[in-house]
């Protein structure tokens, strides 16, 4: 649960004041709390913060005009700074990250409090004309620069470093964990035998079978921390929200890699692209699939419709939609050649319009191949070509992707593709402001290198798993206070299971164009 913020959390001493000055300061401090444990709590929306703080000028300006004008002005800006941290805060909801263990939060007001010009106001001093102006503040735990002072400064802070507009768990299904447990295990098939077939009314049913075995992974740590001056913590709200963005990016920044490309090494996390399995769709349509030497094929018998072929072993990897070559028929030599696969079970499949001639004497020296339809099937193919045939290769077995990931700037090449006229081909759909390529959206990640392409399926293939979820925690142990200091820690524990690598891609669009151009 979120700390709630209070009056005496402001730190501030009313007893020092009397009569106006003591009845003006509390009503203000309890409209601001108010509004801010509102908003904490989701009772309110971010946008209904700046209204609903606006009657704090109201009651300032209810006061006389000349004596309280500054302190108008002051307050306005606390409206903003309060505004900006409330909708960094609603962000980091909505991302998930847990805010239980954060501490702290009244600083955030202490824009207003603890600023000179407010100070004067209530010890009823003379004022300065000039506007508010920050204290002395250290950016870094060396810093030598000037005083951080301007007339006019802009709620806004800049930053060469630009956070991703998405990461991977927006992408993915995310579970929550047990946190009793920090593996988590699940069965894989290793061997499967679907041995379905049409029996008489008292015949009996033929015996299909299966083998397990265990996988599993762990759980992962993964964090930072920034080491902050308090003269730090003193300063704008906004510049605090901005840390708070930045550290949270920086963790989420690194999620993102583990997924992906982590090796599994030491304390890092097996990423998707490092399983066995996870296979470029160049490579899938080029190699073959299965292979079967002298002694595979157990019998050829005639069907209505071509010719039934019976494997010696089952092979689950034998799917409808992929294409085999018989070689070695010298009866049935209909056989010998590349032929749709057409099956009955992991066994039996049938040659469609092929001619029986009669009992295979060469059965035992009988051999084939399998091999993906798409190899070499399409004329002159240009990217979109290529990636419509990397989603068709991609749904079979039981597997739909859910993701397709590009790089920007390939994106960006894509839709610049120019026919031979010289005018673009115009081949990226975009449905409601978003590109799609083959019926599936397309997501432009720069953590995926330009010219390659990552494809999955994220609801089956693999989840997140939060074992303790993102929380941001504030440490101030006795080595940081002699140093006055402070730290802002962020950090989570996660296991990432890929229950099955084969519902992933990552390869080479060029590569791809290769595999599937006809010769």
């Amino acid at each position: 649960m979120i700390k709630k913020v209070n009056k005496s959390d402001l730190g501030i001493n009313y007893e020092k004041f009397d009569g106006e000055q003591r009845a003006f300061l509390e009503k203000m401090c309890d409209i601001v709390v108010n509004v801010c444990n509102k908003a904490l709590d989701g009772a309110i929306s971010t946008e209904d913060v700046d209204e609903k703080l606006k009657t704090v000028n109201e009651s300032l300006k209810a006061f006389d005009a000349e004596k309280f004008a500054e302190v108008v002005k002051s307050n306005e800006e606390l409206l903003e700074t309060v505004k900006e941290l409330t909708q960094n805060i609603e962000k980091m909801k909505q991302k998930g990250i847990g805010m239980d263990r954060f501490a702290k939060f009244d600083e955030s007001l202490e824009t207003m409090f603890e600023s000179e010009k407010f100070k004067s106001f209530l010890a009823n001093t003379a004022h300065d004309a000039r506007g508010f102006a920050l204290k002395d503040v250290s950016m870094t735990n060396n810093y030598s620069g000037s005083v951080l002072i301007t007339d006019q400064q802009q709620d806004h802070i800049v930053s060469r470093i630009t956070d991703k507009q998405l990461h991977i768990r927006d992408l993915a299904t995310v579970l929550q964990g047990d946190p009793n447990f920090t593996t988590l295990a699940w069965p894989m098939i290793e061997e499967l035998n679907r041995n379905a077939r049409y029996v008489s009314e008292n015949g009996t049913l033929p015996e299909s079978s299966f083998k397990l075995t265990e996988k599993e992974t762990s759980v992962r740590r993964l964090g930072t921390h920034f080491v902050m001056s308090k003269r730090m913590l003193k300063c704008r709200a906004y510049v605090r929200s901005f840390i708070l963005n930045k550290i949270v990016s920086a963790v989420l920044d690194a999620e993102d890699f583990g997924i992906i490309f982590g090796d599994g090494s030491g304390d890092m996390v097996k990423g998707i692209t490092t399983y066995e399995g996870v296979l470029p769709v160049e490579t899938i349509v080029n190699d073959t699939i299965i292979a079967g030497a002298a002694g595979s094929v157990k019998g050829v018998t005639k069907a209505a419709n071509g010719i039934m072929v019976e494997l010696t072993a089952p092979n689950d990897l034998l799917i409808e939609g992929l294409r085999i070559t018989f070689t070695g028929a010298t009866v049935n030599t209909d056989l010998n050649g590349v032929h749709d696969v057409i099956k009955l079970n992991d066994t039996q499949l049938l040659i469609e319009g092929a001619e029986y001639k009669g009992d295979e004497t060469s059965v035992a020296a009988m051999t084939y191949k399998v091999n993906n339809a798409a190899f070499k099937s399409v004329e002159a193919p240009n990217s979109i070509d290529a990636l419509e045939t990397a989603i068709a290769v991609m749904t079979y077995a039981q597997f739909r992707p859910t993701v397709l990931m590009l790089n920007p700037i390939t994106l960006n090449s894509i839709r610049t593709e120019k026919a031979t006229d010289g005018n673009r081909l115009e081949v990226v759909k975009d449905i409601n402001g978003n590109p799609v390529i083959g019926g599936l959206r397309v997501i432009a990640y720069p953590g995926i290198p330009a010219g390659k392409y990552f494809l999955g399926d994220f609801k089956e293939g693999a989840q997140i798993v939060e074992y303790t979820g993102l929380t941001i925690d504030w440490a101030d142990d006795v080595n940081h206070k002699l140093k006055n200091q402070v730290v802002l820690m962020a950090q989570e524990e996660l296991i990432v299971p890929v229950y099955c690598p084969w519902a992933f891609s990552y390869g080479s669009l060029s590569a791809l164009k290769t595999a599937i151009a006809k010769d």
